[in-house]
């Protein structure tokens, strides 16, 4: 039982290395973007920097998921690599249908990596949040300087 835990741990530790790699990748793009003037037509202009945004945090998470398959697969648990990448988005994300299932002690991977999911969201809605503010006070100060 010691043994798993420390493995999901240890995958967590991966997944936030990842999550941060996702992170700094995400943002550096945003900083460079933010810079450029938002242009006589600046929702065009906003909504596809946050599409980009969100592409690059939503990649990283689907790696973080990916990576739990990977494992899942490794030890075993599952016949297929798509079998265990539904599991594992679908625990990854908390949504936790119940049609696919972990076995034995593997079963306590499956709350590490709930919890792992749930922190490393929360991450990518806190850089995603960043964003929409710097956005908003970017465009209030347009508006401003219009007028």
């Amino acid at each position: 039982m010691i043994a798993v835990i420390a493995l999901g741990l240890l995958a967590m530790l991966a997944c936030l290395a990842l999550q941060v790699l996702a992170s700094v990748f995400a943002a550096r793009y945003f900083a460079k973007a933010s810079r450029q003037p938002l242009g006589p037509k600046p929702l065009r202009g906003i909504f596809l920097q946050f599409s980009i945004l969100m592409l690059l945090l939503m990649i990283g998470n689907i790696i973080q998921v990916a990576f739990w398959a990977s494992l899942y697969r490794l030890l075993g648990a599952f016949a297929d690599f798509e079998t265990a990448m539904y599991f594992s988005g679908v625990t990854f994300t908390s949504l936790g249908y119940g049609d696919v299932l972990l076995q034995g002690r593997m079963r306590l991977l499956g709350p590490l990596q709930a919890a792992n999911g749930l922190m490393m969201f929360g991450i990518t809605t806190a850089l995603f949040i960043s964003a929409i503010q710097q956005v908003i006070a970017k465009w209030i100060a347009a508006q401003s300087a219009r007028t």
